[in-house]
């Protein structure tokens, strides 16, 4: 997975991931990141970075299930692929 910074429009970081051969372009809300590290303010660039290293898995796993049509469970049902934006 690669981060490709954030989108302050969006407030989500960009990310992508290759799934099947294909580069999946997907968006990670600023507000998941807030809540799940119990912050009330907007996080900084290492925390998100840190954020999406410890849900690596977790993050790959939505993204891939949208790409095949599903809905990711909670929370992470909230990353996008960019094409739903």
């Amino acid at each position: 997975m690669e981060v490709h910074g954030i989108d302050m429009t969006r407030e989500a970081y960009r990310i992508s991931t290759p799934l099947d051969g294909v580069d999946v372009k997907g968006y990670v809300p600023e507000n998941l990141v807030m809540e799940m590290l119990g912050i009330s303010r907007r996080p900084g660039h290492g925390e998100v970075y840190g954020w999406l290293e410890k849900h690596f898995a977790a993050v790959e796993t939505a993204l891939k299930t949208r790409h095949t049509g599903g809905a990711p469970k909670a929370p992470f049902d909230r990353i996008i692929l960019a094409e739903e934006f």
